[in-house]
């Protein structure tokens, strides 16, 4: 079974609230030392909130857009853009040409295998047609053997092979 974790404080991190307790020694092992102040860390006492009003305000520092630092103004796509945009142009024509490569090889190997079913079709059409006459002359052949064998009116031609 597991033991609940209490919480981690980051050092550097404000508090959240007042009622949130604070770790000693810290998660890193150390606490900052007395006077000390670390960026992003919440006051502790009212004495630093005082000297902090004293002394004059610096704006933050704005972190530099992409564009500036590609050398671009604010309208301007940046180098950075414009090389994804190549980029992006010349994959999207490669994806294309490849489709477009294999879908003709398979609509030409697909129109070759239709023309020859269909010569396969013609084939069998013929070779059917084939089998029915001779099945037709067989019958009639059939008949014509049958009559002769039947009728008696004809005289015996049949020789006595000799014997050897």
């Amino acid at each position: 079974m597991a033991t609940p974790r209490p919480p981690r404080v980051v050092p550097g991190e404000a508090s959240e609230s007042d009622s949130e307790p604070e770790l000693p020694g810290g998660a890193a092992g150390g606490t900052p030392g007395a006077g000390l102040k670390v960026p992003g860390e919440a006051s502790e006492t009212d004495e630093e909130e005082e000297e902090e009003e004293e002394r004059p305000k610096t704006p933050p520092a704005v972190p530099e857009e992409p564009a500036a630092v590609w050398g671009r103004s604010r309208g301007d796509p940046s180098l950075l853009q414009q090389r994804l945009r190549e980029g992006s142009g010349r994959l999207r024509g490669a994806v294309g040409s490849a489709l477009r490569q294999s879908y003709g090889r398979a609509a030409r190997h697909l129109g070759g295998l239709g023309g020859a079913l269909g010569r396969a079709q013609a084939a069998a059409a013929a070779a059917a047609h084939c089998l029915r006459l001779a099945r037709r002359d067989l019958r009639a052949v059939a008949a014509a053997v049958d009559i002769v064998t039947a009728c008696r009116l004809l005289p015996d031609i049949r020789e006595p092979l000799p014997a050897r």
